[in-house]
């Protein structure tokens, strides 16, 4: 899948800077349509899970301990697409870490 983030913090946590310092990550719009929130991890998925009727949800949002205590996640919700039309990459933006 696709891993997004609301917070630009989250995302540099999985930046890895180049030789000369410089960060990249990308603005995305994404659709998340019928999402499947979980506190729990999601290890290894190749798509979203079923509902009751058995439809799969389009994507999945890792809760945080802010408003659900007994999640895996502490701070800042996760988003996971699997499908890549669901993700626009609109701007590539790159910075240096002062």
């Amino acid at each position: 899948g696709v891993y997004l983030a609301e917070n630009s913090s989250k995302s540099d946590e999985y930046c890895t800077p180049d030789a000369d310092g410089l960060c990249c990550m990308f603005l995305v719009r994404a659709a998340l349509g019928s999402p499947y929130e979980t506190t729990a991890k999601m290890t290894n998925q190749r798509r979203p899970p079923a509902g009751s009727d058995s439809r799969l949800f389009d994507s999945v949002i890792a809760l945080t301990r802010e408003t659900h205590p007994g999640s895996f996640l502490q701070w800042h919700r996760e988003f996971v697409v699997y499908d890549r039309r669901q993700a626009y990459p609109e701007f590539l933006i790159q910075y240096r870490r002062v």
